[in-house]
Formats: C-alpha cells, sequence, structure tokens
C-alpha cells in the first residue's frame, strides 16, 4: 500500500516556483528541469516557431497584412509562453509529489553517522516506510535534526540523508526519524 504526503500545496509550490522561473526564462526549460524531457522539447519548438512565423508572414507580400492576423500571430507566443510557466509549475509539482509517494515497506537499513550527543555510531534498523526522496526509521538513538547520516538500505545503493525530524514513539528505546534523501532512489514496486 502506498500514500502520498505531506499533501500539503504549499511545500510543493517551492519546487513549482523554481520551475515556472526556468519557463519565464525561456518556454520548455521548467519542463526540461522536471526531467519531462518530451514536453520540454515540444515546447521549445513550438514557441521558436511562432516566433518566427510573425517574421516569416511579414515577408511575404504574399500572405497579405490584415490587423486581426497580426494580433494572432503577436498574442499566440505570449499565450505559448503563458501556458509553459503554467505547465511548468504543475509538472514540478506533480513530480515531487510523485517522488514522495510512501511505501509502506519494511527494509533492513544500517545507518552511519553521529548522534544528538555527537558520538559517532552505525546502527541496523528497519525503515517503516520509504519514497525516492525520503524514508521512516526505527532508530534507539537520538538525532538532531539535520545531521547527515549514511544509509545502506538491504538491496539498494550507499545513499546520504539528512535527519528532517526524530520523535518518541511511547517505548522508551524507539525513535521514529524521518530522513529526507539527499540523492533519490531509483523506482522501485512495493
Amino acid at each position: 500500500m502506498s500514500e502520498r504526503y505531506p499533501q500539503n500545496i504549499g511545500y510543493y509550490s517551492k519546487f513549482g516556483r523554481k520551475a515556472a522561473l526556468f519557463s519565464l526564462l525561456f518556454p520548455g526549460l521548467g519542463q526540461l528541469q522536471s526531467k519531462a524531457y518530451l514536453k520540454g522539447t515540444m515546447l521549445i519548438c513550438l514557441f521558436s516557431f511562432v516566433v518566427a512565423l510573425p517574421l516569416i508572414v511579414s515577408a511575404s507580400p504574399s500572405l497579405g497584412d490584415s490587423g486581426f492576423s497580426s494580433a494572432i500571430l503577436t498574442l499566440f507566443p505570449l499565450a505559448v509562453w503563458g501556458i509553459s510557466i503554467y505547465d511548468a509549475y504543475r509538472t514540478a509539482i506533480d513530480l515531487r509529489q510523485t517522488e514522495a509517494t510512501r511505501h509502506n515497506l519494511q527494509i533492513i537499513t544500517s545507518i552511519r553517522g553521529f548522534d544528538a550527543d555527537n558520538l559517532q555510531f552505525e546502527e541496523i534498523t528497519m525503515t517503516k516506510n520509504i519514497s525516492q526522496r525520503g524514508a521512516c526509521l526505527l532508530m534507539s538513538r537520538l538525532l538532531k535534526p539535520g545531521s547527515v547520516l549514511s544509509l545502506d538500505f538491504e538491496g539498494k545503493s550507499r545513499n546520504a540523508g539528512r535527519v528532517v525530524w526524530a520523535r518518541e514513539t511511547g517505548n522508551h528505546e524507539e525513535r521514529l526519524v524521518g530522513m529526507e534523501l539527499l540523492t533519490p532512489l531509483k523506482k522501485f514496486n512495493s
């Protein structure tokens, strides 16, 4: 079973704004930044064509010059640009939400780093859930948010993660630790 969280659009909007800014610079760049390569390439080509089209029409005396067609040819690039900015925003948010989909999997994980007392440790533990961008782990040690640790997931390559949050479970020997993976995991099946 998998679920997406957090559904807080405010959290994801920072990723959308970054992609929208890229598309503001040039239509299609935000889609490329969000790994929508085909869509980004198509938008770059479309925008280049609609910018060149008025130049082609104005250079050809046989096509005539009406005010209406000039207005359409002038507004069309702006419409493509605006749609590209909005689409880049939505595409980046959708990508990040997909990467944050949590899978309730228990994976044996080896963790190395420094705990809240700045003592070096190595611990074998289990994930409670995992996504491409993060993991929730059951730990016996107290860890400080912001600490960077080395994680070895069973069957996956070594990864670095940053502690985002840590809290007690009610069991004195156990804590839940939320980790953000610094390099996203490749897709996996739950």
